[in-house]
């Protein structure tokens, strides 16, 4: 028999989405719950795959300075106040999301506990 790990609050969280605007990023509680509503994020971006990763901040020598995340929550989602990253990945991209917001479905890489935002239409909302 397969062990399965149900989590019974991830339908009524919502689908995990993650959204990209000209103030910055957004989480809602779908992706909020992926990550296990961790008080600080780290985020991290590959430039050449384009895709934004985010992680529970583990602290530790060595780890860039931590967003706070939990704390923030308002509404269900925690917003990230990053307009010059914003404007750096419409220019990498492509995508137009800082004239209209744009909602991205984030995958979960258990093996890491990174949330992976990747910035292309297949992952469009």
């Amino acid at each position: 028999m397969v062990d399965y790990n149900f989590d019974f609050s991830f339908a009524r969280s919502g689908t995990p989405v993650v959204t990209l605007s000209a103030t910055g990023i957004a989480f809602n509680a779908g992706a909020r719950s992926l990550l296990g509503f961790p008080q600080k994020i780290d985020i991290g971006y590959d430039t050449q795959a384009k895709v934004i990763g985010v992680r529970a901040h583990s602290g530790g020598a060595g780890t860039p300075e931590p967003y706070e995340f939990e704390p923030r929550e308002k509404d269900g989602w925690v917003r990230i106040n990053a307009k010059d990253f914003s404007r750096y990945l419409e220019q990498q991209t492509g995508i137009k999301f800082r004239k209209k917001a744009t909602q991205f479905l984030p995958e979960f890489d258990s093996e890491t506990g990174m949330l992976i935002v990747i910035l292309d239409e297949e992952h469009l909302k």
